[in-house]
């Protein structure tokens, strides 16, 4: 009887283990510190008949990067780790073969991750067993994970690929690409990434030039919730203002929920303001002033081309901010107060580590009509550059 209910149990160990480990990356590395413009590039499986061209487009960027190789490539193209090597690039281990930790006994996990010296492992597919943490801490070693997926490995259009890199990279990211030669999709990506990343002002390095250090349970839960957030994103159409590492708003089109305020009435086209929970923790009161107000200036443009959008407006507990980009604010319905609220409590906590407390100011709607906000923000889009 206690073998039959070990083997059932069994399955169970394994599922907590990776969703854990895997899907919130607890205790592992999955990005760095988001109050930097570093970000590490990450190729998994190499090296491999595209390695070479990987190489060439990083040497062409000035861009140093960080390889998980498998030891059986390894042994296949030595000529090519040295070249890594070589270019100052990273090099730490992906495993002897690339399968996953559910198909492995324990003796292999152990040749897994001591396949290739360095400090970091990255188990395949990022999948866990019960027993990785453990011989990974054994090992000396530390479980690197990311919190960027370039879908490398789909049949996407590339572009479009390296467009939702762009809008989901920020301070500290780890972005997981392949080096492998059945992704094609890859080398078409970093044409497009690696000259923006820099227009935009991020500073791709190796994994161990960012300040790391392992996730906790409720940064585990932030990982764990980044793809409800992308979801989110699509669902409501929710577009960034600005790409750069520290630009921290987005707006969604919507109608108006009211209540109803002078120029802006109840059912209108407008948009919604959203402020990016990950960035605005790390900045400073002048880096948030300063972002903003960019932020407002591209999307005066955005305003002027579409007539229809009556008004600009965001409910949240932190709306008082919007006083200081020329916003009104209004009191909110009771329902609305409440659903802002439960809201910011959460995200307080989960981006902040912040409980909720009695001082905290109740939600209001800070809003701002089209001719308002044009009058405003157009001005100094349009104004010239200051002579240098």
């Amino acid at each position: 009887m206690e073998v039959v209910a070990l083997i059932l149990l069994l399955p169970a160990f394994y599922l907590a283990a990776d969703l854990i480990h895997r899907w919130m990356g607890v205790g592992s590395i999955a990005w760095g510190s988001r109050s930097s413009p570093k970000i590490a590039l990450t190729f998994d499986d190499g090296p491999s008949t595209h390695t070479q061209a990987i190489l060439e487009r990083l040497r062409k960027h000035g861009v140093k990067a960080t390889f998980f190789v498998l030891g059986s490539q390894a042994q296949k193209y030595p000529e090519l780790m040295e070249r890594i090597r070589a270019e100052g690039h990273q090099i730490e281990s992906h495993g002897q073969v690339h399968r996953p930790a559910f198909f492995l006994w324990p003796w292999q996990e152990i040749r897994q991750i001591r396949a290739i010296p360095g400090r970091f492992y990255r188990p395949p597919h990022g999948i866990h067993s019960p027993l990785t943490r453990w011989l990974t801490r054994a090992a000396g070693k530390q479980v690197a994970l990311w919190d960027v997926e370039s879908k490398d490995w789909t049949k996407q259009d590339p572009q479009a690929l390296a467009r939702r890199i762009l809008v989901w990279c920020k301070p500290g990211s780890i972005v997981l690409l392949h080096d492998n030669d059945q992704f094609p999709q890859t080398l078409a990506i970093l044409d497009e990434i690696l000259p923006r990343l820099k227009e935009l002002g991020y500073q791709p390095v190796r994994l161990d030039e960012l300040e790391t250090r392992p996730l906790t349970w409720r940064e585990g839960l932030m990982r764990a919730s980044q793809g409800g957030h992308e979801r989110y994103f699509i669902k409501n159409k929710v577009e960034r203002l600005g790409l750069g590492p520290f630009d921290y708003l987005a707006v969604s089109p919507c109608a108006f929920p009211g209540p109803s305020q002078p120029g802006l009435q109840k059912g209108e086209p407008s948009l919604e303001v959203h402020l990016d929970s990950v960035r605005t923790p790390a900045m400073t009161q002048i880096q948030l002033l300063r972002e903003g107000r960019k932020g407002f200036t591209l999307l005066a443009e955005y305003v002027q081309s579409n007539p229809e959008i009556r008004g600009i407006w965001g409910i949240s507990q932190a709306a008082a901010g919007l006083r200081v980009f020329g916003f009104h604010l209004a009191p909110v319905t009771f329902l609305q107060r409440l659903i802002s609220g439960t809201a910011s409590a959460w995200f307080l906590w989960l981006y902040r580590g912040e409980l909720p407390k009695r001082s905290l100011p109740s939600a209001l709607l800070g809003y701002s009509p089209r001719e308002e906000f044009l009058a405003r923000w157009l001005k100094k889009a349009k104004a010239p550059e200051n002579p240098q």
